[in-house]
């Protein structure tokens, strides 16, 4: 038997393929990729009846992350070139990118200039991440001193904050040190956005885990937050 098939589901009104992979796994396991390909891998004896009742009960997750996919495939990539458009909190700028003696960037209301000595690919991005760093000092500070005093009931330290590029989380927390780490590229989004992260982290000192009460404590300060996560997905081109 072929270790490794396609077969047809439909989920909801969805009519969609995924593709299973039978190998010596205890759980059946789902992850739906960027390019839109849902993949499934489940034990050789897992009866297709309950690989595909699985799928079903998963498939509000599994349709909301294929049109998240698909929307971040349909918006423009920023490719750091003289009149690209950008964010800098929240707010639309056009970059302004020469040639000259050094490599600098600096913004100035709406816009952002860009010098470059050495005129790669590689300078440039370097570049952009140094100006969403300056940025995202003041930002991420300004968030916790809004955000801290809302768990005032929960007594928690107030935590160091660092800063730094990553590619898989927007934030993270050590709760034994009270240390959180703030994703750079937040710089590019608005405060309210900014604020909706801040918290989640700082949740974690109260419930350094997604339980159930994380999440009630999370409500309960921030009602809005999933809209808030929402209004990130058009800002994702702009994480280069």
């Amino acid at each position: 038997m072929n270790p490794i098939s396609q077969r047809p589901i439909c989920l909801g009104d969805r009519q969609l393929t995924y593709i299973l992979e039978r190998k010596a796994v205890k759980n059946i396991n789902l992850r739906v990729r960027p390019d839109l390909s849902i993949y499934v891998s489940a034990g050789p004896r897992v009866p297709i009846e309950h690989i595909e009742a699985f799928l079903q009960k998963q498939g509000p997750f599994i349709v909301k992350a294929l049109d998240e996919y698909a929307c971040r495939k349909a918006l423009p990539v920023l490719t750091l070139r003289d009149g690209d458009g950008l964010y800098v909190a929240g707010t639309a700028c056009t970059l302004d990118v020469r040639l000259g003696l050094r490599n600098t960037v600096r913004r100035r209301g709406r816009t952002v200039f860009m010098e470059l000595a050495d005129n790669t690919v590689e300078e440039r991005r370097h570049l952009y991440h140094e100006l969403l760093r300056r940025e995202g000092e003041k930002l991420f500070a300004e968030s916790l001193a809004r955000i801290f005093p809302r768990l005032s009931a929960y007594g928690i330290a107030m935590p160091k904050l660092r800063q730094r590029v990553m590619r898989s989380r927007w934030g993270s927390c050590m709760p034994a040190k009270a240390i959180i780490t703030m994703n750079t590229y937040l710089a590019i989004m608005p405060e309210e956005i900014i604020d909706h992260v801040m918290l989640h982290e700082l949740c974690h000192l109260v419930h350094p885990n997604h339980s159930r009460h994380f999440y009630n404590v999370m409500t309960m300060i921030m009602p809005d937050w999933k809209e808030r996560r929402a209004a990130m997905t058009p800002y994702l081109p702009y994480c280069v």
